[in-house]
């Protein structure tokens, strides 16, 4: 860490730089919406507020004036959307349970050279019932997001025309242009981690409203969020996805789940391997199926696991930076 980014308001500002064009090298050389680029996100959600929180101490602000009610209120609105966003990949895990059973179940089958028909009938059953469990799981989180992701303050407009007017960027020392920094920053990420962890709508007015709202911010970091926000906003039209989370770990779960399947109704309920298919190519197909699904569940099950605590980590943070500065004030 740059100790310049939590020591003077220009530090911090080449701190967002940097760490946007970070965060747009990661997008750009993985997946859409692969958790490791989700992860990144959530990560540069954690150290801007804790750069800030730094930077804070610094800046000499006079006590208990108004910077500190919009510190608070920043960071309870931080807490509130990532706690919908913890909500929603928690509910990811007996998805991913019940995927690496279906797994576990066949490899533990595999001695007996060939996979009966009652078994597969078996296998088939527990991939509807895991197709049931995601079709809930996004219904819960289309919910979320309509009750209560919707009503968040990220995405109002009301701070642009504020934040257009030099005087008050440069008030309380530059802290709050730092923070209008900050709030746009983390409508970007908390926009891009709801898409992928949560559920996205495509066409939304939260793929284009921030864009807009950073048009006037100071720092050359609104180039790489104004890309940022386009890349997202087009691969959700290229890639046709209607709607739903688009972690990648996730869909791609799905899809794996989708070609196990076709694949024991092909051998089992279609009138077996057919087209003169040998027993021994048909067994190597299905067990690559199986090592697939296993694989997919796996990322997505660590994936998920990893965020959470990354969520949690956060949450332990915004409570120890608002209980410092709230001893800062009380000690000055």
């Amino acid at each position: 860490m740059d100790p310049s980014s939590a020591t003077s308001v220009n530090g911090y500002y080449s701190f967002l730089n940097r760490s946007m064009d970070d965060l747009e090298r990661v997008y750009l050389s993985n997946n859409f919406m692969s958790v490791h680029f989700l992860q990144r996100a959530l990560c540069l959600l954690r150290t801007s507020h804790s750069h800030l929180t730094l930077l804070v101490q610094k800046l000499q602000l006079p006590v208990g004036d108004k910077w500190l009610d919009e510190y608070m209120d920043e960071s309870s609105k931080l807490w509130e959307a990532c706690l919908v966003i913890k909500t929603a990949v928690s509910s990811v895990e007996n998805f991913s349970s019940a995927g690496i059973s279906i797994a576990s179940t066949l490899d533990g089958h595999y001695h007996h050279r060939r996979l009966s028909p009652q078994l597969s009938r078996q296998v088939i059953r527990a991939i509807t019932v895991c197709r049931r469990e995601a079709i809930g799981i996004e219904e819960e989180n289309r919910a979320l997001i309509e009750n209560r992701v919707q009503r968040f303050p990220f995405w109002s407009e009301q701070t642009a025309a504020m934040e257009s007017s030099t005087k008050l960027q440069n008030g309380f020392s530059g802290f709050r242009g730092v923070l209008y920094a900050t709030r746009n920053m983390s409508s970007l990420l908390l926009m891009v981690l709801i898409n992928g962890l949560v559920y996205c709508f495509p066409g939304d007015a939260t793929l284009s409203q921030t864009q807009t709202q950073t048009q006037n911010q100071v720092g050359g970091f609104v180039g790489a969020m104004g890309r940022l926000q386009q890349r997202v906003a087009a691969e959700v039209g290229r890639i046709g996805v209607r709607k739903g989370m688009l972690m990648h770990e996730y869909r791609r779960s799905k899809a794996a789940l989708e070609e196990l399947k076709a694949e024991l109704e092909r051998r089992f309920c279609g009138g077996g391997g057919g087209g003169g298919e040998s027993e021994e190519e048909g067994e190597r197909e299905l067990r690559e199926r199986v090592e697939n699904l296993k694989g997919c569940f796996g990322n997505l099950r660590n994936g998920t696991e990893s965020i959470v605590a990354q969520i949690d980590d956060l949450f332990d943070e915004i409570v120890e930076g608002r209980k410092k500065l709230l001893d800062f004030c009380s000690h000055r």
